[in-house]
């Protein structure tokens, strides 16, 4: 039979170098949910909104890197799964268990040729471009492991892809340092301080009066937000009406509740093409 039980790391096959150019060059090169500017305008779909902080835009690069990092591994996974299919069917078809002589024989199967198919994917996945440290452990795994001399790939050139995974992650980070963290912090409470000064101005209210909301405890400012109608969300983050009981203007600082207050007042016929654009934004996001 040629589909005989062998060793990966015994088996020497020539190999059969990739090349660059099967590497993948973009994140849009493999993965269908991965789409231009211009795919998404031929196939009518909506602009997602400009990242607004510079982490949000690492995250989407990263998240695009992800979409061809999956499929890689599936096509490798598949690959794999063939390989080992291939020889557990030829055992028990040999030996008569269970309903494997209800499947063709593996017999006509060319096992190299399964081999040679999951080595190039494994050594495509080693050219593409990791979305993350896991990945790249993965990388530097495979290249120190007993499979990979006999991988259709040379190690240079694995070096060189894993150099720039690294070179790519630090400069797209996804989280803060811990100063940029604070400073973000003490921005965040001195413009809140801010907006309850705004408010003691508006109202004539005196120091001693907003002192305690000052302080930002919890408590304190639940009761200062109650006693003077105060919207939460403007207070926390300048979006929206200053009060609960101003009438409702749609403009830049509109919140999500404010606009889905709005979209109510509308007929139905608009809600739903509304209600249908804002789902297709959510499924893109999320992909």
């Amino acid at each position: 039979m040629n589909c005989e039980i062998i060793q990966f790391s015994a088996a020497a096959r020539p190999a059969r170098h990739v090349s660059d150019k099967q590497a993948p060059e973009g994140v849009t090169a493999i993965g269908n949910r991965v789409l231009t500017p211009r795919q998404r305008r031929r196939e009518g779909k909506p602009e997602l909104p400009p990242p607004a902080t510079e982490t949000t835009k690492n995250s989407r690069i990263r998240t695009a890197r992800r979409d061809v990092w999956w499929h890689a591994d599936r096509v490798t996974d598949y690959w794999r799964a063939r390989l080992d299919w291939c020889s557990a069917l030829e055992t028990a078809q040999r030996n008569e268990i269970a309903d494997s002589a209800s499947f063709p024989s593996v017999e006509n199967e060319n096992r190299f040729g399964l081999l040679d198919k999951w080595r190039e994917a494994v050594a495509k996945k080693l050219l593409t471009p990791a979305p993350d440290l896991v990945a790249i452990a993965w990388k530097r795994a495979k290249l120190n492991s007993s499979d990979f001399p006999y991988l259709p790939i040379k190690k240079e050139r694995v070096e060189r892809a894993i150099a720039d995974d690294v070179a790519f992650l630090e400069a797209h980070p996804t989280r803060r340092s811990n100063s940029e963290t604070m400073a973000h912090r003490r921005e965040f409470k001195e413009a809140m301080r801010q907006r309850i000064r705004d408010i003691a101005a508006s109202r004539d209210l005196s120091d001693e009066e907003i002192k305690p909301a000052l302080s930002l405890r919890h408590h304190k400012l639940i009761k200062f937000v109650e006693k003077h109608g105060i919207n939460w969300q403007w207070l926390l983050e300048g979006k929206g009406r200053i009060f609960e009981k101003d009438p409702i203007r749609l403009g830049p600082n509109s919140t999500g509740s404010e606009f889905a207050a709005v979209v109510t007042t509308l007929p139905m016929a608009d809600q739903q093409m509304i209600n249908a654009m804002v789902d297709e934004i959510l499924q893109e996001r999320d992909h």
